[in-house]
């Protein structure tokens, strides 16, 4: 899987949907902690940015990337 970000979104009460930057569904869940523990260790696991968004519209986001001092040097 080549995506820089995977988002957390909540569709209806009781339905948060973890997806790709490309709109791919990677799974439903019933709770946004689940949903977010399920995100958290994709974009662990791709290197990519977890994008976590609440149902008044505002973001939360995660960077899962290298970190500031591996981008610094190169590693």
């Amino acid at each position: 899987m080549a995506c820089a970000t995977i988002h957390v979104v909540q569709i209806s009460p009781n339905d948060w949907v973890v997806r790709q930057d490309s709109g791919r569904e990677l799974g439903h869940y019933s709770s946004r902690d689940a949903a977010e523990i399920v995100g958290r260790k994709l974009a662990r696991k791709h290197r990519a940015e977890l994008m976590i968004h609440d149902q008044s519209g505002k973001v939360r986001t995660e960077g899962q990337g290298k970190g500031w001092f591996a981008r610094l040097f190169g590693r």
